[in-house]
């Protein structure tokens, strides 16, 4: 009573351990924060969603530490294997009782009021109470009898011999089968390595402790594997944002000093057009005060053709004549010619472009073919014996090829 009671407060203080500070219960999908603290993933997650929409930065609802502006929740694969044990074994547990409890079987050997038997010895064929499984380990030819569970041994005709009637004492190792006395004896099994019942039981024992070694072994490596994933994938999500970054950053530049390019060389057309565009409004305002003044001398020869006098006309013509100099009215022209970009100049820029995006290709293929390969995957299984503890190997760091 006091070792189920023992067992009972143990069990009731790894459960307080295996409990969200939260919700009370037991870990579901349990997540770890930077401060080392542990919770159900969709509790926390509840927490800090109130925290955000409050406009408080992040902390752990439990210490209250700072989790800064960046929050991480890491999958924490080793507390969530331990639940998944601890869930398996109370519901053996459990069942086990119920079982115990229903099913009664008792003493074959009380006679008047008979005992729940605690015990079943194989070699006897017959369940003991607690003071009849005492009698019988005390006798020193009953001592390699096999004792088992009560209701472990199956139905009593799977433990009898077919061909003598006779209940099994022995296990043939030659053919892994249970015999009689009989069949170690005379039988075909004469001249076999033969163990008693006890041995058998101790060597399956040993056979069983390895397969259980080599799966807890096989266990822990997947959960290592399990751990080291959830480390891979973070690391191709920072890969990847660093990439991109890198990517965007370089295409911007490329952006930058093209579109400078193209706003300085527009700049320099501009200015050119101004300054021609000034000279011809320069000219044309000469023309037009050259005009205003032709107009007003052919206005005085006009008048001077109507004059009667011949001296009068005479006199005033050379007026006007020696007031009209010959040069002021020589005309100045400026032709313009169309402009026509240079055919080969554009295909030699064309081809520099089409070498220069060719190149860019190349670049961007060898940056996703170092994505691609960023595992490196290990064919060995650990459940076969291997010495590696991981399934997979990440591939050693390369730095990205540079631009230029």
């Amino acid at each position: 009573m006091a070792k189920a009671k023992e067992e009972v407060r143990a069990s009731s203080s790894l459960e307080d351990e295996l409990t969200c500070s939260i919700c009370l219960s037991l870990y579901k999908n349990p997540v770890s924060l930077c401060c080392g603290h542990s919770f159900c993933k969709q509790c926390v997650q509840k927490v800090l969603s109130n925290q955000q929409q409050a406009k408080a930065s992040y902390s752990c609802p439990l210490c209250r530490v700072d989790l800064g502006p960046i929050l991480e929740l890491q999958n924490n694969f080793h507390l969530c294997s331990i639940v998944e044990t601890y869930l398996a074994n109370k519901g053996k547990k459990d069942k086990g009782f119920a079982t115990k409890k229903e099913e009664a079987v008792p003493c074959d050997f009380c006679l008047d009021k008979p005992q729940p038997a605690v015990k079943m010895c194989l070699s006897c064929e017959a369940s003991l109470c607690q003071a009849h499984l005492d009698k019988h380990s005390a006798r020193a030819s009953q001592k390699d009898h096999v004792l088992v569970e009560v209701g472990m041994g199956g139905p009593i005709e799977e433990r009898r011999c077919q061909e003598h009637g006779k209940a099994f004492e022995f296990f043939c190792q030659n053919e892994s089968l249970f015999i009689c006395a009989l069949c170690s004896i005379a039988g075909c099994h004469n001249g076999h390595k033969i163990l008693t019942l006890k041995e058998a039981h101790s060597m399956k024992l040993d056979d069983l402790s390895h397969t259980v070694d080599r799966l807890l072994r096989y266990r822990s490596d997947v959960s290592i594997a399990l751990e080291e994933l959830q480390q891979n994938k973070n690391q191709i999500e920072t890969n990847t944002k660093t990439v991109t970054s890198l990517v965007q950053k370089k295409f911007e530049e490329i952006k930058t000093e093209i579109n400078k390019k193209e706003k300085k060389i527009l700049s320099d057309i501009q200015s050119i057009e101004k300054l021609q565009l000034a000279e011809c409004d320069k000219l044309r305002k000469e023309m037009e005060e050259k005009r205003d003044e032709l107009v007003q001398h052919l206005k005085s020869l006009q008048k001077i053709r109507e004059q009667p006098n011949t001296f009068c006309l005479f006199r005033e013509f050379k007026l006007v004549q020696e007031s009209i100099p010959s040069h002021k009215f020589r005309i100045r022209k400026k032709d313009v010619q169309m402009v026509l970009l240079d055919e080969a100049a554009i295909s030699s820029f064309q081809m520099m472009m089409g070498d220069c995006l060719l190149q860019l290709d190349v670049y961007l293929q060898g940056v996703q073919r170092q994505i691609i390969n960023q595992f490196k995957w290990d064919s060995e299984d650990p459940a076969a014996g291997s010495n590696s503890n991981n399934t997979f190997k990440k591939s050693q760091q390369k730095p990205w090829p540079n631009f230029y």
